[in-house]
């Protein structure tokens, strides 16, 4: 029998909703019972929700968090016995540190060069974690880890400019807050990058981006999650998530009025319209500016409970029809010049039959960008690195964009 493991004085988080807390949680792995194995198996013991116990059956994953700031992630769980209080059950199918497991990318990066490093990645994880934690419990956020990690995020993509941006995926609904808040300072950064901001203004920019979203804490989950259309009085409330923002952040030490106005601002539209006070043009920050873009740019391409996620290229499709009503049009020509319409990290297919991973933007021609060639026109895998610049190469040209099914891969196997 392998080792159970115990963990106590547990918070229980599912993405960037509390749960509740238990005493104990107990992991007992699955024993293999000649050629089966045996589904591994955990207990709450004392558990107290924040909702009926039945709301975590809806979850796919739990993220725990024990007094000594150890992080866990236990996935693809379910909850079968919840007739004791006092020991409530359940299968898994794994139980990691989190740091072990996390994160998983959106893009093809195997081999190439990234912007941000798995590891400041993971510490931008867990501070947003932390952040929760201290929200959760009525604290004020802590300024200066908020503040080091964007100064991290911010020092390598002002180190990586013309590396494949590396998003963190979101494989449950449940942690969707939770990493996009740093796909989109990640985001935000290259924009500011592009738009040849001083370093302290990005570091300052990667402050508010990483708490933008930090007023859905008050959102409810069933809002938040649903899988369709809100109601108009669900609307309004999910509308008042910037205004909470900007209150728990004015409660924090140690965050400037520049990084609150993100939080505050980021729904506001460039031609008006947008929320909460139906600002225009320069009257939003630029830093919202910025992030309004960022942040629908992940949400597009990010699987949703009502929505499976757009290509990279048809998202900036998206992003360009709303040139001259959502957003700044001078920040969004900075973006689609900075990631072209196939970012770094896209797979394309060319006229001549050849499928192909997008290397470097050409900011001369948003079409025309360095690419690697993974797979010829008669459908030979190429183990070699074939690099082109495709500005060189007037009678070859994206027909359009690819996806790992196109050639029969899976993501992160180039």
């Amino acid at each position: 029998m392998r080792q159970t493991t115990k963990l106590t004085d547990v918070t229980i988080f599912t993405g960037y909703s509390y749960i509740g807390s238990c005493t104990e949680f107990v992991w007992i792995p699955g024993d293999r019972i000649g050629t089966k194995q045996m589904p591994s198996r955990f207990i709450f013991r004392n558990l107290i929700c924040e909702y009926d116990v039945e709301a975590l059956m809806i979850r796919k994953d739990l993220y725990l968090r024990t007094a000594e700031g150890k992080e866990y992630v236990v996935s693809d769980f379910q909850i079968t016995d919840i007739n004791d209080a006092e020991n409530v059950s359940g299968i898994a199918h794994n139980f990691d540190l989190l740091f072990e497991k996390f994160p998983e990318m959106k893009t093809i990066t195997v081999g190439e060069k990234v912007v941000v490093s798995k590891k400041t990645q993971v510490t931008a994880f867990k501070t947003v974690s932390n952040i929760i934690h201290s929200v959760r419990s009525g604290q004020g956020i802590d300024a200066k880890q908020t503040q080091e990690v964007a100064a991290q995020l911010a020092e390598e993509v002002v180190r990586s400019p013309d590396a494949i941006l590396n998003l963190m995926d979101i494989k449950s609904f449940d942690d969707y807050t939770f990493t996009h808040n740093i796909n989109v300072a990640t985001i935000s950064l290259l924009i500011g990058s592009a738009l040849d901001l001083p370093r302290e203004e990005l570091n300052e920019l990667g402050t508010g981006a990483l708490l933008h979203d930090v007023g859905k804490l008050k959102i409810p989950l069933s809002i938040l999650n649903k899988d369709g259309k809100l109601t108009d009085q669900e609307f309004t409330e999910m509308k008042s998530h910037p205004t909470y923002g900007y209150e728990i952040l004015s409660k924090s030490r140690g965050i400037s009025e520049r990084a609150r106005m993100v939080a505050l601002q980021h729904h506001e539209k460039f031609q008006g319209g947008g929320y909460p006070k139906r600002l225009k043009g320069t009257e939003i920050s630029l830093f919202a500016r910025i992030c309004a873009i960022a942040d629908v740019y992940d949400a597009l391409t990010t699987d949703r409970p009502y929505r499976v996620a757009m290509s990279p290229y048809d998202a900036m499709k998206i992003l360009n029809s709303g040139i001259d009503n959502h957003f700044d049009p001078k920040v969004l020509i900075a973006f689609v010049r900075k990631f072209s319409l196939y970012p770094a990290g896209s797979m394309v297919a060319l006229n001549d039959g050849s499928f192909a991973l997008v290397l470097k933007n050409n900011p001369s021609s948003v079409i025309r960008p360095v690419i690697k060639i993974i797979m010829d026109s008669s459908g030979r895998r190429l183990k070699d690195r074939v690099e082109i610049n495709l500005l060189e190469y007037k009678d070859l040209f994206i027909k359009g964009p690819a996806t790992p099914a196109d050639l029969n891969i899976t993501a992160g196997s180039i």
